[in-house]
């Protein structure tokens, strides 16, 4: 349900003999800097995310780059069953695997296809019985995260009207009730440090590469035979 960008000049001090001349603070000047980057910043997101053809054509997933690539399916377990838990029932059941990629769950989605805590196992497991696929990292790194965010917004720029900066929790939800949300958040509870999870299948990176990320998410995305209901 989901495919970031993050200067002072000095010029020669006036001679003994030149007035200074009257002019902005370094302070003043430091922060219309930053105003002007962080409006370039917005500015280059926007244009990508209206669709332009260029930015489409590099931030989304392209089926003819990775036709050539062996597929990436990961391992599959066997389903744990579809069961569904009482909202204050404690969630004590023993998963097959880890991250949970089947079983009883809770009927409960995110808020966000990028989120900044971990993800209770039984709303994964609700995520991923609708057809979504989540990609969770162990690591404190920003970097593995940030990549993972980005990859996810190529899958998910579809769901999020085009004059938001970023989705609404509406969009995020019904983008995960039809299975079409690439969800992503750490979890440290796991030994990989990056691990992608579909209903029944599990694939492990330490890297975040593009290319077996985009070959897992293709298999699997609004897969209905790997999400039955």
């Amino acid at each position: 349900m989901s495919k970031k960008n993050k200067r002072s000049t000095s010029g020669p001090s006036p001679s003994s003999g030149q007035a200074r001349r009257p002019g902005l603070t370094p302070a003043i000047a430091g922060a219309a800097l930053g105003v002007f980057v962080l409006v370039v910043i917005v500015w280059i997101w926007r244009g990508a995310h209206a669709g332009s053809p260029a930015a489409a054509t590099a931030g989304s997933p392209s089926a003819t780059s990775t036709a050539s690539l062996p597929p990436f399916p990961g391992a599959s377990f066997p389903s744990q069953g579809h069961a569904h838990l009482d909202p204050g029932a404690k969630d004590d059941f023993v998963y097959n695997s880890n991250p949970a990629t089947s079983g009883p769950h809770k009927e409960i989605f995110s808020d966000q296809f990028v989120s900044p805590n971990p993800l209770p196992v039984y709303v994964q497991v609700h995520l991923l019985e609708h057809g979504n696929v989540l990609l969770q990292y162990s690591c404190t790194c920003p970097d593995v995260a940030a990549s993972l965010s980005s990859i996810a917004f190529g899958f998910d720029a579809p769901l999020i009207a085009p004059n938001e900066l970023q989705p609404s929790v509406q969009e995020v939800q019904q983008g995960e009730e039809v299975g079409k949300a690439v969800i992503v958040a750490p979890y440290p509870h796991m030994k990989a440090r990056i691990a992608l999870t579909a209903w029944t299948h599990l694939a492990t990176l330490q890297s975040a590469d593009k290319s077996k990320i985009d070959s897992f998410i293709n298999l699997y995305l609004t897969n209905e035979a790997n999400a039955a209901k």
